[in-house]
Order: structure tokens, then C-alpha cells, then sequence
């Protein structure tokens, strides 16, 4: 027995039980048995529960939970938690793919050719443990490969046309000397062939179910500083799910454009530069938050670009940008942190509300329709408020205001009351506020300005919005007077 076990390749024991079938059942007892386990879960199931975080969760969540899966799935928790630990282990063999280094998410490609993800080095030597809101955003990244795939299962064929795919992403990569490139497909001799005329790109191919198998890995060496734009290819992908292609497109360089976004709002500004200002301000607001930065101080570009996953170039021009349009100070060419007063603040509000008034009136009067994802901020705000969440409050407050703006598409109008949000936000953090007004108040107005737009009442609608933005400069210049 142990000879045959030997040239078998099988355990002993192993042996001694198909020799033991074979003397009870002759070559019939050989025959496979039916299981008597747990039956394994349909394939329609299994792609459901993994593709829910391809559409919004459900209202008033902020991302999808084991309980929100099992309801729209039909299956019980156990099972969600079953199937997404076994497609989205915490290691696996893709663990080494970025070799454990800080990077930046460069490009998303979705293709019926195959999918690809490009990054590029961090300034970190090491990744951080992710957040839940950077593992959210990543796992729809990665989940984007079921747009073109009905399932990946363990035993996925990596078909696909990998030299495509790498043409496809080489020629829509940020020019930086050397980028990482996973792809889902298998590489064939002429993608080899491909990827020896191009030593400056390393590729990883990474097929079936160890795809998914990505996502802990990705999101714990993904740069912290780039959340906000992990959230934004996020949302794109949300919405090219609702068509029934299977291309998505997105790189830092082209402003997250998508080849399938006809129909969605138009972009508020096309300069290369501008999706380069958001992230900036959110980093340097958070060194401020963390004690890192104050008012007057000069703002360093390489601890920005750290922070914000931004190349120290990029941080620099769009320093540059700020400074043109005064939100921050610039003196003997370095850039300080501005050190705003009440009247600043009196004044941002004054041209916020009426940049406001032309949007909330052109909404209500041209008969747009609002998109989805006002009605989710909305739902956001009330569960913020439900928990006391006051600082997400704020995010999510000027996040809806700024969709408004988006969906009333007036480039100009738009994109300078974006640079107002920008310019709260950094007063937020100078002076160290948690909001300017209760969370229940926020909600009413909000509610109120969303229902008189879709009541077609230009009036109505525009006498909310001042009454909303009468609100926030109260509240808070009533916080800021006794601090002056």
C-alpha cells in the first residue's frame, strides 16, 4: 500500500480508501459519489453578491454591508461572509504584486480585451492599512472586471488580447519613468515581445479568481492621500454600469474621463490641471487638522504631494493655481497657509450665494433632471445626523452642493462655485471648525432646496438656497467672532 500510495502521489491514507471502493464496488466503486456537503452557490448568486458594490448602496448607507448584500441578494449573511472571504482573503498569491510599496492608482482600463490597472510609486516606502472608505472605492476598481466577465471563478480562463490591453494603457498612462501594470489576461509571446521594447513597464498577470483576490493588497499599498479620487472612479463606475457596454477608461492625466459617459454632466472646467486642485486642498486641510500646518506657515510641496498622491510637479502648478485665484497666500515664492478673518469668510459666502441662486435657478427653470446622486448625499446627510456624524456632515453638505453645481452644466458658473467649496473647506481646517450649523437644520434646507427645483418653481427654489446659505454664514460667523 505504501508503494502504490508513493507512485500515486497520495497520501496513505488516501490509497488504503480507493482500495478499499475498489474491493467493495469493483471499477464502480471508483465512480465519483454525490456530495453530501453544502451545496455550492449558483453562479448567478455568486456574481450578484460580488458585482452589489457595482451599483450605490442602499440609502442612507455609505458603502455596501454583509447584511445590505444579504438582503438584496436573498441569501443569508453566513453566506455573503463565506463568499467574500473566500474571493477576498486578507492574503493570497497576489500579495507581492506592488512588493508591499506606497502607490498611486494611474490608470483604469475595463475592455472586452481585458482589464488593467497602472500605478505608479508613492513618495512612502511602505502601503498603510487601508481604511474602510479606501477598501470600498477599491473593491468597485477591482469588481469592474465582472463588467466584462460573467464570473471569475477559480477556474477562469484568462482569455483575453493582452498586447491590447497594454497598448491600450501605455498610450493613456501619466508620463512618469516607470509604472506597474496588472492585468487580467494571460501574456502571450507577443505581449512578451511588446514588454521587451518597453523595459520602463513591469506587468503582473493576474488571472481567474485571484483578481479579486487583489483587492486588501491594493487597497493597503494604495496611497491614503488619493481617497478622493479613489471615490471618484468609483462613482463613474457606478454610472457606466447602468449601460450595457463593458468599456471604462480613467488616468490621472485625462481628468477620469470614461469612453461611455455621453449623457452624464459635462466636466466644469477641461484644463488638465484642474483635478489636480482637489486633492491638493484636502491634503493641505489635513495637515492643518493634524497639527502639521497653520495659518501663515509656508506650505511645503513635498509633504503635499505625500499626502495627496500628486506628483511634486503637479502639487507645485496647481499651488501655483491657488494662489492665482487667492485661495492661498504666496510671498517671496514660497506658499503660506492664508490666515482668513470674518469678513473673508462674509465674503466667500457672499459670491457663494449668488453663484447659487444662477444654478438652483437654472435647475428649476429648464425643467434638468436632478441626478441619482443628490437624492444618495441627502440620504447620507440624514443618517449623519441620525449618528451625530458632524465632520461628515460638512464633506457630504458640500459634496451636494457642488453636484448642483455640476448638474446645472455653466461651465464657468460651476467651476468657480467649486473653487468656493475649496475655499470652505480650507477655512473649515484653519480655523478648526467641525461645521457651521446642526445636521437636522442641514437636512431641511437641503430637502427643501432638492424638492422646490423639482417643482419647477425658480422662486421657491432660489429663496431656499439663500435661506440656506443666510444659515451657514451665521452659524458660522457666530463661532468665528468670539475665537477673533
Amino acid at each position: 500500500m505504501a508503494e502504490a500510495a508513493r507512485r500515486a502521489s497520495v497520501s496513505h491514507a488516501t490509497a488504503a480508501k480507493w482500495r478499499r471502493r475498489y474491493l467493495d464496488g469493483g471499477i464502480g466503486g471508483l465512480d465519483d459519489v454525490p456530495c453530501t456537503g453544502r451545496p455550492p452557490i449558483p453562479d448567478v448568486v455568486l456574481r450578484r453578491i460580488l458585482s452589489c458594490t457595482l451599483d450605490e448602496p442602499p440609502a442612507g448607507a455609505l458603502r455596501w454591508t454583509t447584511r445590505s448584500v444579504s438582503a438584496a441578494t436573498g441569501v443569508s449573511q453566513a453566506t455573503v461572509s463565506r463568499t467574500r472571504r473566500r474571493y477576498f482573503p486578507r492574503s493570497g498569491p497576489t500579495e507581492d504584486v506592488l512588493d508591499n510599496r506606497a502607490s498611486i492608482l494611474a490608470y483604469v482600463g475595463i475592455h472586452p480585451s481585458g482589464c488593467v490597472l497602472g500605478f505608479h510609486a508613492a513618495a512612502g516606502t511602505r502601503g498603510t492599512p487601508a481604511s474602510p472608505a479606501r477598501t470600498d472605492a477599491v473593491e468597485t476598481i477591482v469588481c469592474a472586471a465582472l463588467l466584462r466577465r460573467p464570473i471569475l471563478g477559480d477556474d477562469g480562463a484568462a482569455q483575453g488580447d493582452a498586447v491590447t490591453v497594454l497598448r491600450r494603457a501605455a498610450e493613456r498612462l501619466p508620463p512618469m519613468p516607470a509604472a506597474t501594470l496588472v492585468l487580467d489576461v494571460a501574456l502571450d509571446a507577443t505581449a512578451r515581445s511588446w514588454l521587451l521594447r518597453h523595459p520602463e513597464i513591469t506587468v503582473h498577470s493576474v488571472t481567474g479568481a485571484d483578481w479579486l483576490g487583489l483587492l486588501h493588497h491594493l487597497a493597503d499599498a494604495i496611497d491614503p492621500g488619493q481617497l478622493a479620487e479613489l471615490q471618484e472612479v468609483q462613482r463613474r463606475i457606478r454610472l457606466v454600469r447602468r449601460d450595457p457596454a463593458v468599456e471604462f477608461v480613467w488616468s490621472r492625466d485625462e481628468g477620469a474621463s470614461s469612453t461611455l459617459t455621453a449623457g452624464l454632466t459635462p466636466q466644469l472646467e477641461a484644463e488638465p490641471l484642474a483635478h489636480d486642485l482637489i486633492p491638493v486642498i484636502h491634503a493641505v486641510c489635513a495637515a492643518i487638522a493634524d497639527g502639521e500646518l497653520h495659518a501663515g506657515e509656508a506650505i511645503s510641496v513635498r509633504r503635499v504631494a505625500r499626502r495627496s498622491g500628486v506628483s511634486a510637479g503637479r502639487v507645485a502648478d496647481a499651488l501655483a493655481r491657488l494662489a492665482t485665484e487667492a485661495l492661498i497666500d504666496k510671498q517671496a515664492g514660497r506658499y503660506l497657509v492664508p490666515a482668513p478673518t470674518p469678513r473673508d469668510v462674509a465674503e466667500t459666502y457672499t459670491a457663494r450665494g449668488l453663484l447659487g441662486t444662477a444654478i438652483t435657478r437654472r435647475l428649476a427653470s429648464t425643467g434638468i433632471e436632478l441626478p441619482p446622486i443628490l437624492d444618495e448625499h441627502q440620504a447620507g446627510l440624514v443618517r449623519c445626523h441620525e449618528l451625530g456624524l458632524t465632520a461628515d456632515a460638512c464633506s457630504i453638505d458640500l459634496d451636494l452642493q457642488d453636484e448642483l453645481a455640476r448638474a446645472a452644466a455653466m461651465p464657468r458658473i460651476g467651476s468657480m462655485f467649486v473653487r468656493l467649496t475649496l475655499q470652505l473647506r480650507l477655512f473649515l481646517a484653519i480655523f478648526g471648525l467641525d461645521y457651521r450649523y446642526p445636521t437636522d437644520e442641514i437636512v431641511t434646507d437641503d430637502q427643501r432646496i432638492l424638492a422646490e427645483i423639482r417643482r419647477r418653481d425658480p422662486e421657491s427654489a432660489v429663496e431656499a438656497w439663500r435661506s440656506k446659505i443666510d444659515n451657514c454664514a451665521r452659524y458660522m460667523l457666530g463661532r468665528l467672532r468670539p475665537m477673533t
